[in-house]
């Protein structure tokens, strides 16, 4: 397992789910929805690439809301 450091902006997390009230609960947040991708995306079937390109999809489609 590995642990990484993302930026993102409070205010937009906070438009996204008004739960989101703290740098912590965000955090959880985030971890939830990447988890949940990566259950999505776990495939024998899959490649590595397929799966970038998946997730920057997903990724775009958030934003585009």
């Amino acid at each position: 397992m590995c642990t990484v450091r993302i930026k993102v902006d409070e205010t937009v997390m906070q438009r996204i789910n008004p739960s989101l009230t703290s740098s912590e609960l965000i955090g959880e947040g985030l971890q939830e929805q990447v988890d949940m991708l990566i259950e999505e995306y776990e495939s024998p079937d899959m490649s590595v690439e397929e799966l970038y390109h998946a997730i920057e999809q997903d990724v775009k489609a958030i934003y585009a809301d």
